[in-house]
């Protein structure tokens, strides 16, 4: 309540440049991708900044969304979420033992990778919810089949320890899937992704030999919430599709489906310059051309700060209304330029990015003039941009 008192006496700033986020978009992303898995519950990932799109205002959204966990990766991510919302909170990433005791373990649950985590977090001699992390293929970091039984025994001797979940990954995530050569030439002819859910199901019913039952069983991420049609998965973890983004290439056969997922992020700015440049001159660094005619040059206050990497100068456009604007030579720091085509005026607002998937100022447009992926430049995306939900 004093926050809130405090805020109506704060003078508003109004930024140069913001994301919006779409709610609406959110929403009907995740009860399409709950169409797909009806009798399963999804776990909202949240992890670096919410993809691109600011925790703070993912938690918000989600606020109403029916789900037992929110995930992130770490304590700094977490602090946001509790704050926020009066959800469960899953912390997939490792944090240094010390920092355990910082945690609400009442409403905290942690993966495992380790027996020097188990060990870690029995000496707070309450209980805690852990999440056991299987290596099925991955071989980043997790419980390696031959490291089960030794983990299954240390947890054995602290009962206050409590497994909730059981969970892997998958390595192929949003690869297709085909048998590769070799392991026709051995005569095995299941994908990677049904080797890793053997992998799983062993380890699984191991846990259960044990006398443990976990509640949640999960392997599946955003591309495999379309493909995977097991009952015994019961959970599953939506990141990129819930944000609207397709996780399947053109190519995939599962193409089709990941079109209907709607972008939730657009990003604005506003012109600063608007400037005359004659025949024979140049713009930005380096001058890599030089205009024959007298063209006028905008100007945003967007640069590879805030993330349009160097590497896709010139090659994106932007758009005001229904006019489009082609960027020209090179992304400066935090300024880039555009050849002007109408008359408008300096604090005009400009669209940089679209949450229209088709349009040429979209993420997957940049993601290919920057020769990266969707991810990359969500997650890049300035954390201090004030994201505003729309």
């Amino acid at each position: 309540m004093f926050d809130r008192i405090k805020s109506l006496f704060r003078p508003r700033l109004y930024p140069m440049n913001s994301i919006g986020i779409h709610k609406k978009h959110i929403l009907r992303n995740l009860s399409y991708l709950q169409w797909f898995q009806e009798h399963s519950v999804l776990f909202p990932v949240l992890k670096s900044n919410a993809y691109g799109h600011g925790i703070k205002e993912m938690t918000k959204i989600l606020s109403r969304f029916d789900t037992p966990y929110l995930v992130v990766d770490s304590f700094p991510e977490y602090q946001i979420v509790k704050k926020y919302s009066d959800k469960n909170i899953l912390i997939i990433g490792e944090t240094l033992p010390d920092n355990y005791s910082k945690f609400d373990l009442k409403r905290t649950t942690f993966a495992v990778y380790n027996i020097d985590t188990i060990k870690a977090l029995w000496k707070f001699r309450k209980k805690v919810t852990v999440h056991l992390f299987l290596n099925t293929g991955m071989n980043r970091e997790w419980i390696d089949q031959d490291q089960l039984s030794e983990v299954l025994e240390t947890l054995k001797q602290y009962k206050h320890i409590y497994v909730e979940w059981v969970m892997s990954h998958l390595y192929n995530a949003d690869g297709i899937e085909e048998i590769s050569d070799l392991d026709k030439d051995i005569g095995w002819e299941k994908t990677s992704v049904e080797k890793q859910i053997e992998v799983f199901k062993k380890m699984y019913y191991q846990i259960l030999e044990y006398g443990y039952a976990p509640v949640w069983r999960h392997i599946g991420n955003s591309a495999w919430i379309f493909r995977i049609k097991e009952d015994f998965f019961n959970a599953w973890r939506p990141g990129l599709a819930m944000y609207g983004y397709n996780p399947f290439d053109e190519e995939d056969a599962s193409y089709d489906l990941g079109k209907k997922l709607k972008p939730a992020l657009s990003v604005s700015s506003k012109i600063i310059s608007l400037h005359e440049v004659w025949p024979g001159e140049g713009v930005s660094y380096g001058h890599k051309y030089t205009f024959g005619d007298r063209e006028i040059v905008g100007t945003v206050p967007f640069g590879y700060a805030e993330w349009f990497p160097r590497t896709a100068s010139g090659k994106i456009f932007f758009t005001i209304g229904k006019k489009k604007f082609q960027q020209i030579w090179t992304i400066c720091m935090n300024l880039c330029s555009f050849l002007w085509k109408d008359w408008f005026a300096i604090g005009d607002e400009i669209e940089l990015i679209s949450c229209d998937s088709d349009a040429q100022n979209s993420l997957y447009a940049l993601a290919k003039a920057s020769d990266t992926i969707v991810y990359e430049c969500l997650v890049r995306l300035d954390k201090g941009m004030r994201r505003e939900i729309v």
